[in-house]
């Protein structure tokens, strides 16, 4: 296998493996229930906070969501607030996050453009009126191929999802 055809199999196998969360609903996957008890699904409009720490009321931990993407700080938040409706918590812990840069490249190979350029003009006379019509030419203009560099943040969140205890 070649080195130009090896590194652009593994660009393009970065990419799935990367761009595979595409959306917040496929985040599902990675939430992990950590009791039997199940509670119902909250509204898609139910306001769920996201906490930097536990909270001072009494509450019960249902659940973690961990995982990495390179989709960014609004798709992590999203997927967050998804995860806790879907599994009916009432907020969101986000236990820790971390960021970082992973470069990659992308070989693009030369090909071949075709430009048009202007051709030669045709009249045609057609009573006393005159048509011209004008025939472009193609040229071909080579384009060297060039290696494309990324450079994607992945986004790691931990977060564990909470219902709060009734005060009975």
């Amino acid at each position: 296998m070649s080195r130009h055809f090896s590194s652009a199999l593994l660009g393009i196998l970065l990419a799935a493996f990367l761009g595979g969360c595409a959306s917040v609903e496929s985040t599902a996957d990675f939430y992990l229930a950590n009791t039997p008890d199940i509670y119902p699904p909250k509204p898609r409009d139910y306001p769920i906070p996201i906490l930097g720490r536990a909270p001072d009321r009494p509450y019960k931990s249902i659940g973690g969501l961990t995982f990495q993407s390179d989709q960014g700080w609004k798709f992590m938040r999203e997927s967050m607030l998804y995860n806790a409706r879907r599994n009916g918590a009432d907020a969101v812990i986000l236990k820790s996050s971390t960021a970082r840069e992973q470069e990659r490249f992308q070989e693009v190979p030369p090909r071949t453009d075709w430009i048009p350029v202007p051709g030669p003009v045709i009249v045609q006379k057609k009573g006393n009126k005159t048509y011209y019509q004008n025939y472009p030419n193609y040229v071909p203009v080579f384009q060297p191929g060039y290696i494309r560099r990324w450079v994607d943040v992945i986004i790691g969140i931990d977060s564990e999802m909470i219902v709060f205890k009734s005060k009975r």
